[in-house]
């Protein structure tokens, strides 16, 4: 995200207007454990820092390292509810949020972080997860059963306005839920969701493109059969990257991976133990449980035609 020289310098100012040196030190130590100002300035340890100069120091690499969000969540948190007791008012602050505000960046008090307004910015980390750092996701994996066939017997134009189809429903479904698409490959994805109950925002849009396929396959669809989709969800703690290399390491993406290609069938959402341990009773009731071979279970939600009697 690019941050504006003013945005720096308004942030500067008010760091040195409102904090001493002793507070501004705990910033600092927030952002960067053990961050030694002395040895970033030059100045003897006998010597006292002026915060002016701290002030200035610490934007700089702030600058450097992309922790500027990160660095107003805090001074927020130290206007609001203190530090070690202590309200800490910030001057300027209201000018800032609103600053950010504009640019697309809502605070969420519930979290305590910035999030953005997706009608103004989309990007992959919600424009505040940061580069290596754990934090707990809900995952839907989509891939395209029996694409190689469909290629082999479809030209080329009706095959990529069916990708084009696909990924408006999923795009439509994943956005009412504030999800992210962290990768696309044409005929499938991986797609995060992180605010708000995460499993529940994954399950019920999983639900939702199982339903809109249905009524896809019935209307619209250009195949000459129903196009199927294989749909897996799963959760768990990771290192947010934005490497799509490094995502494939994760040992939690690898077992959403194995669950879509191995335990997922066409047009239904595959969910796991970790994701229906949110669920109601009454959500419950939709899915069927699935014992695989090695006696781990899944469960399982599709529609399908009634019996007539």
């Amino acid at each position: 995200m690019q941050i504006s020289a003013a945005l720096y310098n308004l942030t500067e100012k008010a760091l040195m207007e409102s904090l001493d040196m002793k507070a501004i030190k705990v910033v600092a130590d927030m952002l960067y454990p053990n961050y030694d100002f002395n040895k970033k300035t030059g100045f003897s340890h006998n010597l006292s820092i002026p915060r002016q100069i701290a002030a200035k120091q610490l934007i700089s690499d702030v600058k450097k390292t992309g922790m500027f969000v990160k660095l107003i969540q805090i001074l927020v948190e130290m206007h609001t509810t203190g530090y070690m007791g202590k309200i800490y008012p910030i001057k300027n602050l209201r000018d800032i949020l609103v600053r950010l505000h504009d640019m697309g960046l809502i605070y969420d008090k519930e979290k305590k972080i910035f999030t953005e307004n997706q009608n103004v910015r989309k990007t992959k980390n919600w424009g505040t997860l940061s580069e290596g750092e754990q934090y707990l996701f809900s995952f839907l994996r989509l891939d395209i059963a029996g694409n190689t066939m469909l290629l082999r017997e479809h030209p080329d134009d009706v095959i990529q306005e069916t990708y084009a189809d696909f990924r408006k429903i999923v795009e439509d479904a994943v956005d009412r839920r504030n999800g992210r698409i962290w990768s696309w490959e044409g005929d499938g994805g991986l797609v995060a969701f992180y605010f708000s109950n995460k499993n529940l925002a994954a399950t019920f849009t999983g639900m939702e493109i199982v339903n809109r396929l249905f009524q896809y396959n019935l209307t619209e669809c250009r195949l000459g059969k129903p196009l199927g989709v294989r749909i897996a969800a799963h959760s768990g703690l990771m290192e947010y990257t934005d490497n799509e290399e490094n995502l494939k390491r994760s040992d939690v993406i690898k077992a959403i991976m194995n669950i879509e290609a191995n335990h997922a069938e066409p047009n239904t959402l595959t969910v796991s133990d970790m994701i229906v341990s949110v669920f109601s009773t009454n959500l419950m009731e939709q899915f069927r449980p699935v014992t695989m071979a090695d006696n781990k279970i899944y469960y399982k939600y599709c529609l399908e035609w009634e019996q007539a009697e």
